[in-house]
């Protein structure tokens, strides 16, 4: 009787923390705005069954270069994948929720690889 108590329990808490982590990434689904360049745009997105960050990758605005990543959370901190052989991921551990599920804060470096100021904030606003 204890230990199909404690299986029970076991597989109780082993999903609740699944069900945690989906429920984050799909959080994020939506359009998101950088309140501070309303030109920088994010959209995440679940797309074949992977949570997709889309974001312009273009220094500059009239040419866009649109990027499609995989995200995903790990310790509280956003993360995407960069893609290649190797399936390199960039942790954004800037990462700080401003209001929850709302709107966000990140060093802008962290996600632009092009941008060299290590001490710009984007703070993205979920508009959808």
């Amino acid at each position: 009787m204890v230990r199909t108590f404690a299986l029970i329990l076991i597989s109780y808490v082993l999903s609740a923390c699944t069900k945690n982590t989906e429920n984050r990434e799909a959080a994020m689904h939506g359009i998101w705005i950088n309140s501070q360049l309303p030109n920088d745009t994010l959209w995440f997105a679940n797309k074949n069954g992977k949570n997709i960050l889309r974001y312009n990758n273009s220094f500059n605005p009239n040419a866009p270069v649109y990027t499609e990543s995989e995200y995903f959370f790990a310790n509280g901190k956003l993360s995407f994948n960069l893609g290649g052989i190797a399936g390199t991921t960039r942790t954004i551990d800037s990462f700080i929720w401003k209001q929850e599920n709302k709107q966000f804060d990140i060093l802008i470096y962290q996600l632009y690889m092009f941008i060299s100021s290590s001490t710009t904030h984007g703070v993205y606003t979920k508009i959808q």
